[in-house]
């Protein structure tokens, strides 16, 4: 990669719901949590973090687990973009 850092691969929406359905179904299958993620990321050649982030987030979207879902913090970042831009042409 260039400048040094290392390369971080964009997945797809559709890789993304498809690891997080093995994982759950994996959970399903197991009735364990422990180890599930290891082993649908490795399977898939996946990150294990990014696949444990996307698990997280699916559980907040689909209001298993308390959370902003994807939704809402994509509105709040607009909000706070907004609040940004109105101060910086407020000048007392």
């Amino acid at each position: 990669a260039e400048n040094g850092k290392p390369t971080t691969r964009r997945y797809s929406v559709e890789e993304k719901a498809a690891a997080v359905r093995m994982v759950r179904t994996l959970r399903a299958e197991l009735g364990v949590t422990q180890g599930t993620v290891q082993r649908v990321a490795t399977q898939l050649g996946h990150g294990v973090e990014s696949v444990r982030t996307w698990v997280k987030q699916a559980d907040i979207d689909d209001g298993n687990v308390v959370g902003l879902t994807t939704a809402e913090a994509r509105r709040m970042r607009e909000l706070e973009q907004e609040v940004r831009e109105l101060r910086g042409r407020t000048r007392y």
